[in-house]
C-alpha cells in the first residue's frame, strides 16, 4: 500500500499536479484514520509525503513549488471553500511542524525546510474576506454542527488566530472576522 501511495505522490510531482494533491482530489487523496471526513488528510499527507520527500531529496525547488501550488488552488480551484479550507490547514500544519522543529531540534522535523508563506497568507486572507457568507453556510468537514455554529467560518477563524498568535504567523486573519 505504501509503495502505491509513493507512486501517486511521484505522479503528482512529475505531472505538476501538486495542487490536486493538496486539495485531496480522488486519485491523490491520502486516507485518514479518524471519524471525521476531510478533503485531504493533511497531517498524514505532510508527514508521509511532503516531509519524507524533502528528507530524501532535499529538492531545492520543492518549497517554492509547494507555495506555488497553494497559491494556485487559492486563485483557481473551482470549489472555493475547499481551496480556502485546505490551504488554511496546510499552512497551520506546516507552522506547527516548524514550531516542533524549534522545540525538538533532534526530532522528526529537525531538518524541515523553511519557506515564506507570506504570499499564501495574503491570498488566503483575501479569499476568506471575499467568501465569508459562503463559508458560514458550508457545513462540510470541520464546519459540521458537531464543531461549529457558523459552518467553516468558525474553524477557519480558530485556525487563522492560532497560526498568528501561537505559531508565529503568517497572519491571514481577515479584517471582517
Amino acid at each position: 500500500m505504501s509503495a502505491n501511495l509513493d507512486n501517486v505522490w511521484q505522479l503528482a510531482l512529475a505531472n505538476d499536479e501538486l495542487d490536486k494533491f493538496l486539495v485531496g482530489e480522488r486519485f491523490y487523496f491520502q486516507e485518514a484514520q479518524n471519524d471525521n471526513e476531510e478533503p485531504q488528510n493533511i497531517v498524514a499527507a505532510f508527514d508521509l509525503r511532503v516531509l519524507r520527500y524533502w528528507q530524501q531529496t532535499r529538492d531545492p525547488q520543492f518549497p517554492e513549488r509547494l507555495v506555488a501550488a497553494l497559491l494556485k488552488i487559492l486563485a483557481s480551484y473551482p470549489d472555493r471553500n475547499r481551496a480556502i479550507y485546505v490551504a488554511a490547514v496546510w499552512v497551520w500544519y506546516y507552522r506547527l511542524c516548524l514550531s516542533k522543529k524549534q522545540t525538538q531540534p533532534e526530532g522528526l522535523y529537525a531538518d524541515l525546510f523553511e519557506v515564506d508563506m507570506g504570499a499564501v497568507a495574503l491570498a488566503l486572507q483575501r479569499q476568506l474576506e471575499l467568501n465569508k457568507a459562503e463559508l458560514v453556510q458550508d457545513t462540510r468537514w470541520a464546519g459540521g454542527s458537531w464543531n461549529s455554529q457558523n459552518g467553516l467560518w468558525a474553524p477557519l477563524m480558530r485556525t487563522a488566530l492560532g497560526v498568528r498568535d501561537q505559531l508565529g504567523g503568517p497572519d491571514f486573519v481577515p479584517v471582517n472576522r
